[in-house]
């Protein structure tokens, strides 16, 4: 059996341009490859390193008094760290670097140093995004239980749980590979992957279960956002039957502030991993759907257009909690010296978090 994203043997691997089946020439495939990973990827990536950056600056300096800003903090990390992965994939896709260094073949060489790495983080992002939309959907369906239900101690464990459990799950594909000199049809000795006998089986062992957690935490956040918007609408309706005049438009507002950061934060990620679910789907699916199938050029175009997705979706949060928390804004810009004009004042000697339970934006 064969991996699903590599094939272990050269000869498996169809010639780009050999596919007749194929809708997608390997003139196009070659073109929007360098498109979208030597160009795009990277320039999104870069970008959002540096915004992702300036997130876990804002957390450090708000403090974790409020815990809802671990996960916030986890997500930011990981976020860097697979948007570095995809920095480092634009590079090895890279003419200029391929050119430089042929005794090694960089695409070999990414799939084990970028594409898994990035894959591994995505899915920690996921999941740090299903327990965060969780616990807004208990901060408001439980209220006065949620601090004794996720305390500091908890939301820690379950963080660092995510990381563990992805982490580990990904480490077959680092028994099954190496990288190591090969000979090529040529003569010529070229540094890239190999595998160990059944290492392919082992890797697709680590394909299924990445795509068990992606599936998972998608229906997860969605599930939990429906939740969490059903609750608000039905809550808001109760409190303006039985507030006064004056306060219903303060209730109101305060619930739609809410509502409206989880809903972008949930769009974001529902509209960026659609097409991922998709293409994972019908990889394991449709096996002529993959690396040496009979549409191998448009899985492999396919997969240019789902990593740009990704990244867009890790270099968003910024701007989401700029424009969504007026808390946020405000330290974010002490950082650097600015004053809110939206806020009178900034309390000097007390933390200033992101809303949690009961808290308005």
């Amino acid at each position: 059996m064969k991996s699903y994203l590599l094939s272990n043997t050269t000869e498996n691997v169809l010639s780009l341009d050999e596919l007749s089946s194929d809708p997608v020439s390997g003139a196009l495939l070659r073109f929007v490859t360098f498109v979208n990973y030597a160009i795009l990827i990277g320039a999104i990536s870069f970008v959002g390193v540096i915004l992702n950056l300036l997130n876990i600056a804002v957390f450090f300096k708000q403090g974790f008094k409020d815990t809802i800003n671990i996960p916030f903090l986890g997500l930011a990390v990981a976020d860097v760290c697979g948007l570095i992965s995809l920095i480092w994939m634009s590079i090895c896709y890279n003419p200029l670097m391929v050119g430089a260094l042929p005794a090694f073949s960089f695409i070999d060489i990414q799939h084990v140093t970028a594409g898994w790495p990035h894959v591994c983080f995505t899915r920690i992002s996921g999941w740090l995004t299903a327990f965060i939309t969780f616990e807004r959907y208990l901060c408001i369906a439980v209220p006065l239980k949620v601090k004794r239900i996720l305390t500091r101690k908890r939301t820690i464990i379950a963080v660092v749980f995510i990381f563990l459990i992805v982490i580990v799950s990904v480490v077959p594909v680092y028994v099954a590979i190496y990288i190591a000199p090969r000979l090529e049809e040529d003569g010529s000795l070229v540094f890239g992957i190999k595998y160990i006998p059944d290492g392919a089986n082992l890797e697709n062992f680590s394909i299924y279960f990445s795509t068990f957690l992606q599936l998972s935490s998608f229906a997860f956040v969605i599930v939990c956002t429906s939740g969490l918007v059903y609750k608000l609408n039905k809550k808001s309706k109760w409190r303006q039957a039985t507030s006064s005049a004056g306060q219903n438009e303060a209730v109101s507002n305060r619930d739609k502030k809410v509502v409206k950061m989880v809903i972008s934060m949930a769009v974001v990620f529902i509209v960026s991993f659609t097409p991922v679910v998709i293409h994972m789907v019908a990889m394991l699916s449709k096996h002529d759907y993959m690396v040496g199938g009979r549409y191998q050029n448009l899985f492999l175009l396919c997969g240019t257009f789902v990593f740009n997705l990704e990244a867009i979706n890790c270099s968003s949060s910024l701007c989401i909690y700029l424009k969504m928390s007026s808390q946020f804004k405000a330290v974010f810009l002490s950082l650097f010296g600015f004053k809110d004009r939206s806020k009178t004042k900034i309390q000097r000697h007390q933390s200033i978090k992101l809303p949690s339970s009961g808290e308005t934006l």
